[in-house]
């Protein structure tokens, strides 16, 4: 039962990054000014997810190109966790 916990806050925890990267992605996507705060601010957020993933990228990958790939990352431990818990039930 303890895993099911567990599990369950992984899952939680996977699908809230998830949400936030995607954002990230949007506003790197959208917006139009190169400087801008609102970039910056989801930078800021997402960088304890993206900066492993850009250290392991060459340095001139985009970041909406890390982005992507975080979200990749981030998404496979989010289905995993939701098949875990079945396989674990």
């Amino acid at each position: 039962m303890e895993w099911i916990k567990i599990l369950t806050l992984i899952r939680l925890v996977a699908f809230m990054v998830l949400v936030y990267l995607a954002l990230g992605w949007l506003v790197e996507r959208y917006s139009r000014k190169p400087n801008s705060q609102l970039k910056g601010f989801f930078r800021l957020i997402c960088s304890p997810v993206t900066g492993p993933v850009a250290r392991r990228m060459s340095k001139e990958t985009p970041h909406q190109r890390v982005l992507a790939v975080s979200i990749g990352l981030v998404g496979a431990v989010w289905l995993a966790s939701i098949v875990l818990a079945q396989v674990v039930r």
